[in-house]
């Protein structure tokens, strides 16, 4: 079995429901353990049955215009009236960003250098077995359905 050691502090309630939850999504992407009888590592699989990744268009990379800061103070405004961490959100599917279309919780906000940005942490899709994290522009990010 894994040992599980925490990646970051566990000093604050996020960093507790981080580290939990990255505990959860882990154990979900593994399907068995099958321990070695002669003391090699154990075997770990992984479960193939998760969404596939969605098809993307190769013209949806198309440079965009900045945000004017009256435009950035209005979409942080109306943000800050659904965002926060562990939300449940969905990366616009016509967002220029690499995983447009995935579903995830958000993970981070934006600091006071990007605060237009979020850190995402990806639902696994399709035969992923590593964890994903996006920082994505928040005129990307909409709120998911439960």
């Amino acid at each position: 079995m894994r040992q599980f050691a925490p990646r970051e502090p566990v000093s604050g309630s996020d960093a507790a429901w981080r580290a939990e939850y990255r505990r959860q999504q882990d154990a979900q992407r593994i399907a068995t353990v099958q321990p070695d009888l002669f003391g090699a590592p154990a075997i770990e699989t992984y479960r193939r049955d998760a969404p596939p990744k969605p098809v993307l268009s190769k013209d949806r990379y198309r440079p965009r215009a900045s945000l004017t800061a009256e435009e950035m103070a209005a979409l942080l405004a109306y943000a800050a009236n659904w965002l926060r961490t562990r939300q449940r959100v969905r990366i616009s599917s016509d967002s220029p960003e690499k995983h447009a279309g995935r579903a995830g919780v958000v993970w981070r906000l934006g600091s006071a250098v990007n605060p237009d940005r979020v850190y995402i942490y990806l639902d696994p899709a399709g035969n992923e077995r590593t964890e994903k994290i996006a920082f994505v522009e928040v005129r990307d990010v909409e709120p998911a359905g439960e």
